[in-house]
């Protein structure tokens, strides 16, 4: 029904044909390039404000999108297609409840056609689902015995996060540790955005007041790009950067990495480079892989060789590890996870569980 509206003005204006064939081909970028283009060349044109929200709709880009469809509605305002595309993109976007307020219009009076009225029950269904569970809670407790007869570590870790529109996370975490008889507490904040299907980003900052060995202050950041993000195989290119104050100095931390996934089996390569707190560069690896046995079973194993900074030093860690995590129900997973560590002074054995819950 909304492609019908576009026909004739297509016809008149091949530029404009041209950014619609390149939307319904699915080369959004392209599409959305074109008719940002136009509507700054024909800001009245309601079919050209139309076209770039249903653009910018296919990307993911819901808050753009709808900026769109706000003009579209304002040069037209009884523009049958903006108002289903303008309650669609609330649908869209997670949220039923508007997209039935700006469907209204179509509603009243019963006049409403099909695609109105199965847009409508199409809400209706939505809004009768489960809701989505927005918060996540996660629990977990680690042991670890050290070679030559330094006795254990341990760590306790409380994170809550929430996510507040489908593309933004926020969250915080407690840790409290204990080494060698003596322990931290460290806390952080983080949030996190997918801006489209292909482009993601994060920010964290952190800190243990009174550290002894933890870092004083941490900030965090990174993002990542999906190479290839539909199909069987799939691929992603990150970078992610650490800075952090200890008691003896600072550590910087520079990180790209790959993940490589082909059906239910991931990799994900990271190198890890680090200016240590005597302005020392250290650098090493570590890789991850991820197989997914079933719906509910996953299987981890991973290899390290890298610098860590820990106890009031960065030294040169190598280590394996191994894990399963199981979801015992939609919104429960519990994990158990091991790791072998040889540094340089002694060796470590750790044993861990979590439990995460949503709701």
């Amino acid at each position: 029904m909304i492609e019908a509206a576009v026909q004739e003005t297509q016809a008149a204006d091949p530029a404009y044909a041209t950014a619609v064939a390149a939307r319904q081909a699915g080369r959004t970028g392209e599409a959305i390039a074109a008719f940002d283009l136009l509507s700054k060349q024909r800001p009245k044109d309601p079919d050209v404000w139309l076209n770039l929200g249903l653009s910018r709709m296919a990307a993911q880009r819901y808050t753009e999108a709808d900026q769109a469809f706000e003009t579209t509605l304002a040069l037209a305002p009884d523009y049958r297609d903006a108002r289903i595309a303008y309650a669609r993109s609330a649908l869209f976007a997670g949220r039923p409840e508007l997209a039935r307020r700006r469907l209204a219009p179509l509603l009243a009076g019963g006049s409403a056609d099909a695609e109105a009225r199965a847009l409508d029950q199409q809400i209706s269904a939505t809004l009768a689902m489960p809701g989505e569970p927005s918060w996540r809670l996660d629990v977990a407790y680690a042991r670890s015995e050290l070679s030559q007869d330094l006795g254990h570590w341990s760590s306790a870790t409380l994170a809550l996060s929430r996510r507040i529109d489908p593309r933004t996370t926020i969250g915080g975490s407690i840790e409290h540790t204990e080494r060698f008889g003596v322990s931290d507490t460290y806390g952080e904040l983080l949030a996190a955005r997918t801006f489209s299907p292909r482009w993601d980003g994060f920010i964290a900052i952190g800190g243990a007041p009174d550290a002894d060995y933890r870092p004083e202050l941490t900030v965090r950041a990174g993002g990542s790009a999906g190479l290839r993000t539909t199909g069987t195989f799939r691929a992603r290119l990150g970078l992610d950067g650490v800075w952090s104050r200890y008691a003896v100095g600072e550590v910087k931390s520079l990180q790209p990495y790959l993940v490589l996934a082909a059906g239910p089996v991931s990799l994900t390569v990271r190198s890890i480079n680090t200016e240590d707190e005597r302005g020392k560069h250290q650098s090493g690896y570590t890789l991850n892989g991820e197989w997914s046995a079933t719906e509910r079973l996953r299987l981890r194993l991973g290899w390290a060789d890298a610098p860590e900074s820990a106890d009031g030093a960065t030294v040169p860690v190598e280590a394996v590890s191994a894990g399963v995590a199981f979801d015992l129900a939609p919104r429960w997973t519990v994990q158990v996870a091991g790791a072998h560590e040889k540094r340089t002074a002694y060796d470590r054995d750790e044993i861990g569980v979590a439990v995460t819950r949503r709701f």
